[in-house]
């Protein structure tokens, strides 16, 4: 955000913009400070007036680079799973596991954010970054370009830790994210990382 937008808004917003490091290198470096993570989660999807259609609750566990598994609890439940080279999402319900690379398309920027890969995501989103008074960091990314599958998302840090995602569509609608009990993990299981379809469940591969 323009230095010269930042003066005025400081009397505007209880945030005040970071002025000793760029937006993209401090969001790079809380990232990074996930290497390791187990965290429990709460999602709420909300349409474009703000009613809430979804609720869910599940586990996501992080080891950087590229590794993740978001685990939904039941009733909606669903698994995504990336070693890093790879992305698995189960869907129990429908018997199927969509396969597609990891890699630098618009549609998987929250998936390149749980795997730190900030500067795909600066190519692709401008990343303004502000603190409140309570010492909480948001990170505020607005696409570059139209035709972003997402118009807005943004990520809340507290005391270095995740605290909260949003994913705004290009429908308006919006996917809130909260995460509570963050904990490090010093060796996480490498087997958590690695999807095997189980029988009888479609593969669809998308390249």
């Amino acid at each position: 955000m323009p230095r010269v937008f930042l003066l005025a808004l400081l009397c505007l917003s209880a945030y005040s913009a970071f002025a000793d490091a760029p937006s993209v290198a401090r969001l790079g470096e809380l990232l990074a400070g996930m290497r390791s993570i187990e965290a429990s989660f709460h999602q709420q999807l909300k349409d474009e007036k703000g009613a809430l259609i979804q609720e869910s609750a599940g586990r996501v566990v992080l080891a950087h680079p590229g590794r993740f598994r978001w685990e939904t609890a039941p009733p909606f439940e669903q698994l995504v799973v990336s070693d890093g080279t790879t992305v698995w999402q189960y869907d129990p319900d429908l018997a199927q596991v969509v396969i597609r690379p990891l890699d630098k398309r618009a549609d998987q920027v929250p998936s390149m954010l749980l795997a730190g890969e900030v500067d795909a995501v600066d190519k692709l989103y401008n990343i303004s970054a502000s603190r409140d008074d309570a010492g909480a960091e948001r990170f505020e990314l607005q696409p570059r370009s139209e035709g972003s599958p997402f118009s807005r998302l943004a990520l809340q840090f507290r005391a270095g830790a995740l605290e909260r995602l949003e994913i705004t569509d290009g429908l308006a609608q919006r996917t809130e994210v909260s995460f509570s009990a963050v904990k490090p993990l010093t060796a996480p299981d490498a087997s958590l990382f690695v999807f095997r379809t189980p029988e009888g469940v479609d593969e669809i591969r998308d390249e």
